[in-house]
């Protein structure tokens, strides 16, 4: 899939509402709560998987897979589902039939499934399975399919994301290593930077805006010595000040090129990220911040693209770490309301554990295996351009913010904020911290945190 796993689907206003009402229906408590032992006799069982997935290839690799599954064990069959979003799983939870298990492109409502009680702990079945989740799946993905003590999801792919940049227009800048702190990245951004005859952009160096690409995720505090929330559970935006001296290296950019011209280039380039008009493969633009699939697209599009890759430079006298980033990825759920919760878990295991399929749909859709069995018997993982980002995935320091019941809502509303700051909109860094802070910190109230 030529596209970012977390964005392939959105969850609209109307779905955010129905999401904050829908709870698991029905009694299973007669279920239990534990792993079944495969090789035992069982009752022919039929168990539903819902998943975003819907191109042939990705469909393909499912079935390919499942059915597999079946021949091994034929006492379980999975009817598979493609193309369905949170919305839709959270509407078949409020009518009281959900699929036994959902894949989601976004963790963004990991948090809301589980506090509401739309999906089930799968603590209980990961110990029973003697699965371990922490010698399983590398650190970066347990941030975010976690909530407080319960395992709420199991990660199925991930992404990662890094600096990109055109190795000829850096020898041709007189630019003879890749940028590590962002103050670097400003400098070599400007000098990269070519205008036409008529003092138009021909070549933008970098551009930062937050609504450009998957550019948001600079914005999470990977890259800034930040976090999100602090460990009382509220955000950190007026408290900390690197997030002021994040803001203001942004602008300082954006300034740099003008608010205009700005504007100009995220409507013309923001339609093709992943097609042969992206900026960085047409020549408008020589550094981008963008997702391991991007590597792929390279190869289909515009396979003697002479470019680099390395992770995204860190905020100057931050406790960044240079090396790690923003991780993020699929996820995939047992609902609370599964008649068959030992199978689906079953099922569910398999996928998200079995080393074969993990690296044939990681291949398959050009983003990064989820296991540490994966990753090491992945054959891309020494690519000069594939392991930057097995690096950032596999580094301790990497991940994504945290998790709340408020779902994708906290982050609609920072992005909110970041675009009217950029625009203009909001004219004084501190006070706009302070605002958005308090109203992230009111969404998570509301919703229970």
């Amino acid at each position: 899939m030529f596209k970012a796993i977390t964005g392939a689907t959105a969850v609209t206003a109307a779905g955010v509402l129905l999401l904050a009402g829908c709870t698991s229906t029905g009694s299973t408590s007669s279920q239990p709560g534990s792993a079944i032992s495969p090789g035992a006799s069982h009752k022919a069982t039929t168990v539903t998987v819902w998943t975003f997935n819907h191109l042939p290839n990705e469909v393909a690799a499912f079935n390919a897979t499942l059915s597999q599954l079946h021949a091994k064990y034929p006492w379980l069959t999975v009817k598979f589902v493609p193309n369905k979003d949170d919305a839709a799983y959270a509407k078949a939870v409020a009518a009281g039939d959900p699929p036994d298990v959902f894949i989601s492109s976004t963790p963004d409502n990991v948090a809301k499934f589980c506090y509401n009680g739309t999906v089930a702990d799968l603590s209980p079945y990961l110990s029973s399975a003697k699965i371990d989740t922490a010698k399983t799946f590398p650190p970066a993905t347990l941030v975010y399919t976690r909530y407080q003590s319960k395992q709420c999801a199991l990660p199925l792919l991930t992404d990662a994301f890094a600096l990109y940049y055109n190795k000829k227009m850096f020898a041709a800048a007189g630019i003879t290593k890749a940028p590590t702190t962002l103050a670097e990245l400003t400098a070599d951004a400007k000098k990269l930077t070519v205008k036409n005859a008529d003092g138009s952009i021909k070549t933008y160096g970098f551009v930062p805006r937050s609504d450009y690409d998957v550019n948001r995720y600079l914005f999470v505090g990977a890259h800034s010595g930040t976090e999100f929330y602090g460990k009382d559970g509220r955000t950190t935006f007026a408290s900390d000040p690197k997030w002021r001296q994040l803001l203001a290296w942004d602008q300082d950019l954006i300034d740099y090129y003008g608010t205009a011209n700005v504007q100009k280039f995220v409507g013309r380039y923001q339609p093709h990220a992943d097609d042969a008009g992206n900026p960085l493969l047409s020549g408008a633009a020589a550094m981008e911040y963008d997702g391991e699939w991007h590597v792929g697209e390279i190869a289909t599009e515009k396979k003697d693209f002479d470019y680099g890759v390395v992770p995204m430079p860190v905020l100057d006298g931050s406790s960044g770490t240079y090396g790690a980033g923003s991780t993020l990825g699929t996820v995939a759920y047992l609902s609370a309301g599964s008649k068959h919760k030992q199978e689906a878990f079953f099922a569910l295991q398999q996928l998200t554990t079995d080393t074969t399929f993990l690296n044939t749909l990681a291949d398959t859709v050009y983003n990064i295996p989820t296991t540490f069995a994966a990753l090491k018997a992945w054959d891309k993982r020494d690519d000069p351009h594939w392991k930057p980002f097995v690096d950032i995935f596999e580094n301790t320091h990497s991940s994504y913010k945290a998790v709340t019941p408020a779902g994708v809502e906290d982050m609609d509303t920072w992005r909110a904020f970041l675009l009217d700051y950029e625009q203009g909109k909001t004219k004084d860094a501190a006070s706009g911290l302070a605002t958005v802070g308090k109203k992230i910190d009111s969404l998570n109230s509301e919703s229970g945190q």
